[in-house]
């Protein structure tokens, strides 16, 4: 293999990871739910959905993969990603049959995503060479997070742009068409046909890697489910017999629940505080280069702090965040002071793969990263029920409709509260897991 052409699989892996995940709806994600005409609670109750759809197929894909081959599980995730997107595309705006169609749409991204997790790279890492993988690997994870990061600036600007009226109405005035006309109801799904076409992107590309030839140790499906599950609970039981990796990721989930639960709620935030929808994609663009910027220093905490340093400070950004929310800031002095919020999640995610990949043995890696990532969704799930229980609530106390922004300005004043009593109780369990530990992990 040459040292200096990348291996065609790794090259297709960065292409496919792009295409699937930078999506032109995510700046004004939560908004745009809520302008097809869907409740705040509703909305939230989809979001439960899609994580639980991912938590109840991340274990069966595991097997799949090892059964009809990884290539085979990418197509399809990528085959699930077209109809998702399309059965969002044709449904009418405002029309009775929303939510059901949207739940359709949550459970098959849900399950895209289960599909393709772990599949694709791991069709990408195993076509490198053995001998070559500690050259090469590394420098496709660093190609990958630059093009990520790329991706999303691009994504970003260009979903929040088409997704605002005036905006498409003011161009093709430029373009000489000066009666478009085009509404709200019609530019709403600009962002979603744009990923239509990378959807289709993500298949053509999937159709393009190829194979690799290992020995499925499986013979069939249910022997596969069967004993991927049996994985599950051997690592659950040494998680739970290990201090280590039992409280990094039980503060893994805590953590990201509530940075998850931002990003989901953001565009609505903005909108709270008066950001017109246009500059969301601006906000998404100013993160991911605060991220690029700040990469190096993420390296720098790895290598030279603590884990209790470094995750104090990640949760000393997240409780500032959520004490702007409760407390909101109008304009753009309002956006600024949630850079450490925002940046957050980057950090846990940074120092969690860090600390956990590093207290956890070879034999056990890939089923413990399985375990953090049922967890986490498992997590993200309850909270965003629990997030659509509070509108409820809340709407009825104060006599509004739920998706009535002064009940979600009501809603962010609990969130610290929550924060603190999730970490209160972490605290009382990593106390009784470390009590016979001379140097707990975090």
């Amino acid at each position: 293999m040459s040292h200096h052409l990348m291996p065609r699989n790794a090259t297709l892996f960065i292409w496919f990871r792009l295409l699937f995940n930078c999506r032109f709806y995510y700046p004004v994600y939560t908004v745009l739910f809520l302008d097809f005409g869907l409740s705040f609670a509703q909305f939230t109750s989809l979001n439960v959905a899609w994580a639980f759809s991912i938590v109840l197929l991340d274990v069966p894909s595991g097997a799949l993969a090892d059964t009809l081959g990884r290539r085979n599980l990418v197509i399809i995730s990528s085959c699930l990603m077209i109809v998702e997107m399309l059965v969002m595309a044709c449904v009418p705006v405002g029309g009775e049959w929303v939510f059901a169609v949207f739940l359709i749409n949550r459970i098959l991204s849900g399950a895209a995503e289960a599909f393709s997790s772990g599949a694709d790279e791991a069709l990408a890492y195993d076509s490198i060479p053995q001998s070559e993988r500690a050259q090469w690997w590394p420098r496709v994870m660093g190609r990958l997070n630059r093009s990520m990061a790329a991706g999303f600036i691009v994504s970003s600007l260009v979903g929040a742009f088409v997704y605002d009226a005036k905006n498409m109405n003011g161009v093709l005035s430029l373009l000489g068409w000066k009666d478009a006309g085009l509404t709200k109801a019609m530019t709403i799904k600009f962002p979603i046909y744009l990923n239509v076409l990378t959807a289709i992107g993500c298949l053509a590309i999937a159709l393009t890697m190829r194979e690799t030839p290992k020995a499925h140790a499986f013979k069939n499906l249910r022997d596969g489910v069967r004993q991927s599950w049996a994985g599950i609970r051997s690592a659950g039981a040494w998680i739970w017999r290990t201090p280590a990796p039992f409280l990094l990721i039980v503060l893994g989930f805590v953590l990201d629940s509530m940075v998850r639960l931002f990003y989901t709620t953001a565009s609505n935030y903005y909108r709270l505080i008066g950001i017109a929808e246009a500059y969301f994609g601006l906000i998404s663009t100013a993160v991911s280069v605060l991220a690029l910027l700040t990469s190096s220093w993420m390296e720098w905490l790895a290598r030279h702090r603590s884990a209790r340093f470094n995750f104090g400070i990640t949760i000393a950004m997240i409780a500032w965040g959520l004490i702007v929310l409760a407390h909101p800031v109008p304009g753009w002095p309002g956006v600024a002071m949630l850079g450490p919020l925002m940046l957050s999640g980057r950090l846990l995610q940074f120092f969690l793969s860090h600390y956990l990949n590093e207290v956890t043995d070879s034999a056990h890696r890939a089923t413990v990263l399985s375990f953090k990532s049922l967890t986490m969704n498992l997590a993200y799930g309850t909270v965003m029920l629990l997030a659509g229980w509070q509108s409820t609530f809340l709407a009825a106390r104060m006599n509004l409709s739920g998706e009535d922004l002064r009940v979600f300005a009501a809603a962010l004043t609990w969130w610290p509260w929550w924060f603190a009593g999730t970490l209160v109780a972490y605290a009382c369990l990593r106390a009784l897991k470390t009590q016979d530990e001379k140097r707990p992990a975090t």
